[in-house]
């Protein structure tokens, strides 16, 4: 009896390792179904944004979870179609340090953010159509 019960600790442990430490991951290429229904994703080291837009404005600001020197940030535009969409980082004062201007397609694009911690990121877009992928993730 008592190796039934050590078995079921084992088997019980075993599980709950497997389900706790399961990291989400969006493929680069994932863009979700939904129109105008903005996703993030959040964790420790990164934030991310999904849209699939059609005539969409919003304004969104948004405190990422980490408190890195060196962010790196990643958009990918596809099927745009109008409007533009705006990106800033504001640092503990409140001053913007980052800006990123999207009004057409952009395929892929990435930058070093270094010197400073980003506070908050504004995500801006106006009529804007198209799918779009904002990644911000510490950089070591």
């Amino acid at each position: 009896m008592k190796n039934y019960y050590k078995k079921i600790l084992v088997f019980s442990s075993i599980l709950f390792l497997s389900v706790s430490c399961r990291e989400e991951i969006i493929s680069p290429d994932n863009f979700i179904e939904n129109v105008n229904e903005p996703v993030q994703v959040r964790n420790f080291n990164s934030f991310v944004l999904l849209l699939n837009a059609e005539n969409f404005t919003m304004n969104m600001n948004i405190p990422p979870s980490f408190t890195s020197v060196r962010t790196r940030f990643n958009i990918k535009l596809i099927d745009y179609g109008s409007g533009y969409t705006t990106i800033s980082v504001l640092d503990n004062n409140s001053v913007e340090r980052f800006r990123y201007f999207a009004g057409d397609e952009v395929t892929y694009d990435s930058e070093l953010l270094d010197g400073f911690v980003p506070v908050n990121i504004q995500i801006r877009t106006s009529d804007f159509s198209g799918k779009l992928r904002i990644e911000f993730r510490k950089t070591l």
